[in-house]
Parts: structure tokens; C-alpha cells; sequence
């Protein structure tokens, strides 16, 4: 237990509650490994990096390595990371695709302090953001439009104020999500969770990520955090915010800055009611990981390459 006292001396402010519970399930992950039901994880992933990167976010963010640490030139302050990001978008030489090809992605998705729960998910968005697809029970299925309009976002000049001023707007669109709500005031934490989900789902042209990346340092709250583990066991730099429910992350390759996954840790317990009228409890300390390990332009959804 040292080890987590000095791993937390360097780490965001955790709740007593959140603490106790993640301390619970560590110790109970490492005496007794078999105590939780297990789901497959695919692609081989061992157990001991799996733990690894569990355990990193139990006890807030700082990657536990069994084994040697990559060399790191870390980044001095959240401006400066948006600003590396944003270069490396801009540099992007990944060719233009046309509107009616489709943004493949395949993601690695872990759940739980011991990360005995994963799967992965495949996506397939269509690049004027018209369509998205999914495989469901073996079948594809198909909604409708993506929260954003790509070409919108695209539309000149695009600048991290006039992305973030579209993003606000169409949150308030009362067709989406009512701005009676929310007063007419977008909190940081849907503005993140709406960015995050922008650069982890959708093609975007190298211009507007860049300026989501220079927008991300300009949200109240937003800080860098170095060393965060993603579900592959990969780790990298991130954008991260806490808030008085959760920390979560963005994680970014430290060398090149492409995008990873994401990271997060819930601080207090959270009873989410379902459509279909269920309930689920996510208790304080359980961590969410994700990885992507895929990512290609396809002619149509169905196609990895």
C-alpha cells in the first residue's frame, strides 16, 4: 500500500468514499482474482496489463508498469499539449475522403477496478455525418444523423472560439436536449463529454480537430495529466477534468498525439435509469477504460479496410 500512497501524492484529489471503495476492489483483485465473473476480452490482452492499467485509475490516474518506463518529454501545461495536438492534426497527411465514405473505428472497452469486464465495439460513421452503423446480434443497424454536422464545423473560419460557440448552440437546440435545462448555459462537462465524443466517433477535417484542440485548454477546469493508461494497456498524455461526479480523461500518444482513448474513474456512487425502465448503479471507484485500436476510411459500413 505504499505504492498507492505515492502514486496518489501526484494525483487530483479523490473523495474519501471514492478511495475506500477503489482500495476495496484492488485488494480484493489481488487476493482473491477469481471473485468477479469474467467476459472475454479479445485480441489476447493479458490480464497482468489489463490490472495494470485498472489499478493505475483506481488510484487516480498515474499508470502502474510492470516493467520498464517509455522515455517521455512531458508537456508543461494543458495550453502547450492542445497546441502539440492541434499542430499534429493540421499535419495530417491522410488524404481528404469523400462525404459518402464511412469513418471506421474499432474500440477496446474495459469496466471495473479489476478490468475483468470488456469487450470491444465496432463503429462505422459516414463522413458527412448523415448515418452511423453498428453490428446487433450479428445484423447491422442503422440510425440516423450524428449530433454534428462535419461540413458545419468545417465551415470557415474555423477557429477554437467559433467551434466550441456551434458545439453550444446545437447542445441548446431545444430538439436536442432543451435548452429550458440548462438555462441557456453549457456546463464544462457536456462541452468535454461533446468533444470527446467528436474526436473518438466522426471524421473531422484537419482543421476543425486542431480547433478542438486549442478550444479543450480554454474550458474552465480542463488541466494535462501525464501517464494515463488506456484499456490496451497503452499509455499517453492527457486532457482531463474532474468534476464533483467523476475524472475523466482524454489520451493522447505522447510522441505523435493521436488520439488513444479515454480514461475515468467515478467518485461517488450513480443510479442511471434506463429506457426500457431498468436501473443500473455505477459505484465510486469504478473505472472505465477504452482503447482504439482501429481506425480506417471504408467505401461502406462493413468494411475494416
Amino acid at each position: 500500500m505504499n505504492a498507492i500512497r505515492e502514486f496518489r501524492r501526484n494525483t487530483p484529489a479523490m473523495t474519501d468514499e471514492a478511495e475506500a471503495a477503489a482500495r476495496a476492489r484492488l485488494m480484493t483483485a489481488i487476493h482473491e482474482p477469481e471473485a468477479a465473473p469474467k467476459r472475454a476480452v479479445t485480441h489476447g490482452l493479458g490480464r497482468r496489463i489489463v490490472v495494470a492499467a485498472a489499478l493505475a485509475l483506481a488510484v487516480g490516474g498515474t499508470a502502474v508498469v510492470f516493467g520498464g518506463r517509455p522515455d517521455m518529454a512531458p508537456v508543461a501545461g494543458v495550453a502547450e499539449l492542445g497546441e502539440h495536438a492541434a499542430r499534429a492534426a493540421e499535419n495530417d497527411p491522410t488524404p481528404v475522403p469523400d462525404p459518402a465514405q464511412w469513418f471506421y473505428t474499432k474500440e477496446l472497452r474495459l469496466t471495473g477496478v479489476a478490468g475483468d469486464q470488456g469487450d470491444t465495439w465496432e463503429r462505422w460513421t459516414r463522413v458527412d455525418g448523415k448515418r452511423s452503423a453498428w453490428y446487433q446480434d450479428g445484423k447491422l443497424t442503422f440510425s440516423g444523423s450524428t449530433s454534428f454536422d462535419p461540413a458545419e464545423l468545417a465551415r470557415p473560419p474555423v477557429t477554437p472560439a467559433g467551434v466550441l460557440a456551434k458545439i453550444e448552440a446545437a447542445v441548446l437546440d431545444e430538439d436536442r436536449r432543451g435548452s429550458q435545462e440548462l438555462n441557456g448555459q453549457v456546463p464544462p462537462g457536456i462541452l468535454w463529454m461533446e468533444i470527446n465524443q467528436l474526436i473518438s466517433e466522426q471524421w473531422l477535417a484537419p482543421e476543425v480537430r486542431a480547433a478542438l484542440f486549442r478550444a479543450l485548454p480554454t474550458i474552465k477546469g480542463i488541466t494535462v495529466t501525464h501517464d494515463v493508461p488506456v484499456a490496451d494497456g497503452r499509455r499517453g498524455v492527457a486532457f482531463s477534468l474532474t468534476d464533483a461526479e467523476s475524472r475523466s480523461y482524454l489520451v493522447l500518444d505522447p510522441e505523435t498525439y493521436r488520439y488513444l482513448g479515454t480514461s475515468s474513474t467515478r467518485l461517488k456512487d450513480r443510479t442511471y435509469e434506463w429506457s426500457d425502465g431498468t436501473e443500473e448503479t455505477f459505484e465510486a471507484g469504478t473505472a472505465s477504460l477504452t482503447a482504439q485500436l482501429e481506425a480506417a476510411i471504408v467505401d461502406r459500413p462493413g468494411l475494416r479496410s
